[in-house]
């Protein structure tokens, strides 16, 4: 899978641009806050249908068009892929409501309007970025969020239970307060249990099912990147509350049954909370470096190379799961490596068909423009092609 056209207007810092993307190592190099990241934030909210950034849709529209009678930032790209070519639009569309500003999606494939879960992952990317650190150092949110942007990608049967997963957990947390309050029976728990296990048995499963790969692979890229000087591993913790939490089901109906005699179990202090205290939206990974906890007792450079790993590992299970490349986006990640581990990554990726880099140190990097096909310099909100050194 690659990128061939690339279309951008209104979009953060930039005004209009056009892009032909080359197959295999394209690079862009600029100063730092002139849009290389931005850039990159297009692409995967192509794949993603959600900014890997933005607070708010509204962040993502220009800022000088957003008093404007129609103020629309317009992302569109054109997919060479093994399920057959993609045409795929974006129109993040703003408002002005009161002194605030909002915005929404609207989606198109190959011409037809779509709903946001039925265009995720058509376009299929991996992002690596400064800030993957801290899905190995961060609270336990990013690392959720690292697992649902993953599996999205791939299973739309998992996105639509997140989707369901949140509406009902919202339900259930206002029943449960008004249970608190006495101005509902306990016994309307019954109902909204069942529907928030059967979304988060569907959840979990694909969760465990993705870290058996991930750890597999993470380790072995963790080896390869530290010259097997480092381990690394990472293990499913569904939030059971204590129920059963070192042992994954192999099914959703028993996954789903756990959930229930966790929600029953809990029942009370739940009530006492006015929250739900088990499932998936307080689910974690545990990670391990050398096999110590890797938040706590590894140094900066150890948490580097393992969340490179754990990005490594995901590029891995998007391809087995697809049986295509995704598209490889490295925001400016590089230049903050050593030689030997800038030529492991760089290894690894050279059988993926299209990989994009950003870097604000082309000296640092040389030797990575050197075997790029595409090179581009990205100032203030322009890109040109340049064929230069």
């Amino acid at each position: 899978m690659f990128i061939f056209d690339l279309q951008i207007a209104n979009y953060r810092n930039y005004g209009q641009v056009q892009l032909d993307l080359d197959r295999g190592l394209n690079v862009f190099v600029g100063d730092n806050a002139q849009g290389k990241s931005n850039l990159l934030e297009a692409i995967y909210l192509l794949s993603t249908l959600r900014s890997s950034r933005a607070s708010t849709d509204a962040d993502l529209v220009r800022r000088d068009i957003l008093d404007s009678e129609f103020p629309v930032a317009r992302l569109a790209c054109q997919v060479e892929r093994s399920a057959g070519n993609l045409q795929l639009e974006v129109a993040v569309v703003g408002r002005t409501t009161g002194s605030s500003y909002r915005a929404g999606k609207r989606v198109r494939v190959n011409g037809v309007s779509k709903r946001a879960s039925e265009a995720v992952g058509q376009l299929c990317a991996v992002l690596f970025t400064t800030l993957d650190i801290e899905i190995v150092a961060g609270p336990p949110l990013l690392r959720r969020r690292y697992l649902d942007m993953m599996i999205s990608q791939v299973d739309r049967g998992y996105l639509r239970a997140m989707q369901k997963y949140a509406r009902v957990l919202q339900q259930r947390n206002s029943l449960l307060k008004r249970v608190q309050a006495r101005e509902a029976s306990a016994a309307e728990l019954t109902f909204w249990d069942q529907e928030l296990a059967h979304a988060g048995g569907i959840i979990m499963l694909a969760r465990a099912d993705a870290l058996g790969h991930l750890a597999m692979e993470g380790a072995l890229q963790m080896e390869r990147l530290s010259d097997e000087a480092e381990t690394i591993t990472m293990t499913y913790r569904p939030a059971l509350g204590g129920l059963d939490e070192h042992d994954c089901p192999i099914d959703e109906t028993e996954w789903t049954a756990r959930m229930l005699r966790a929600l029953s179990n809990l029942r009370h202090r739940e009530i006492g909370a006015g929250s739900t205290l088990v499932g998936p939206h307080r689910d974690d990974v545990n990670i391990e470096i050398n096999q110590f906890p890797a938040d706590s007792f590894a140094s900066r450079a150890q948490q580097r190379t393992a969340a490179l790993s754990m990005r490594l590992a995901e590029a891995s299970y998007l391809r087995k799961c697809l049986g295509d490349d995704p598209v490889v986006l490295l925001d400016d990640v590089l230049s903050e490596l050593d030689a030997r581990r800038r030529k492991g990554v760089l290894e690894y990726f050279d059988s993926f068909q299209q990989t994009i880099i950003t870097t604000a140190d082309a000296d640092r990097v040389r030797d990575v423009l050197t075997r790029a096909s595409g090179r581009f310099v990205v100032t203030a909100g322009s890109i040109h092609r340049f064929e230069g050194e």
